[in-house]
């Protein structure tokens, strides 16, 4: 997930030459309308938690899933920007009625925001990078982070629960001049992005089938 008010969000970064920044997959990559296997003990990768964590501060999110980088499992690391959290195997066990309705923005989906109604508190369980039980209670922008990135572990983007008539693109560089900070549709995304980032790809899957 990225903030959309926020450029920067490296302060926490780590300093580990070994890191290996990954391919962030964008919308139309078949993997991101998957449902994520869940994680064993025995599949914890500690390279690739911190791969996922340096990709994570390098695109400036505050939250990424495995299946962003093409990895259908079920795991996710976010910040809050003092606290870093992974989080294998993620389910919000429960959530507040109160809700709330803020712009979001997505790795996978760069250079676009829309507002998005989400709970203002959730209770996350799960294992950590030690196998370790977790339970964490997030409020306001954890909160939302561990929506959307659990989100995608069930192949569900925020436009899919987005209020529409608020998509726009944003001003960011990956931005079309002309498009810049105008709104769009579904369909004028999934065009751009067919020609931007898969030319040469057969098997777009832009659409959730919900049970």
């Amino acid at each position: 997930m990225r903030v959309v008010t926020m450029r920067k969000q490296k302060n926490n970064k780590q300093e580990c030459l070994k890191m290996a920044l990954l391919d962030v997959i964008k919308y139309g990559h078949p993997t991101l309308r998957k449902v994520a296997e869940p994680y064993t003990k025995e599949e914890v990768d500690a390279h690739f938690i911190d791969d996922m964590l340096e990709t994570m501060y390098e695109e400036d999110g505050v939250g990424l899933a495995a299946p962003q980088v093409n990895v259908s499992k079920r795991l996710i690391v976010c910040s809050d920007h003092e606290n870093e959290y992974v989080v294998f195997n993620p389910k919000i066990i429960a959530n507040s009625e109160a809700v709330k309705s803020d712009y979001e923005g997505c790795l996978s989906l760069p250079g676009l925001n829309a507002k998005v109604e989400r709970s203002e508190k959730v209770i996350v369980t799960g294992k950590d990078q030690n196998w370790d039980d977790l339970e964490i209670k997030a409020n306001g922008l954890l909160a939302v982070v561990f929506q959307h990135e659990i989100d995608h572990l069930n192949g569900v983007l925020y436009i899919d629960r987005a209020d529409l008539s608020t998509l726009a693109w944003t001003d960011a560089p990956v931005v079309d001049e002309t498009l810049r900070q105008q709104p769009t549709t579904i369909e004028a995304i999934q065009h751009v992005f067919a020609k931007k980032y898969h030319k040469n790809s057969k098997d777009r899957v832009y659409e959730h089938h919900f049970a």
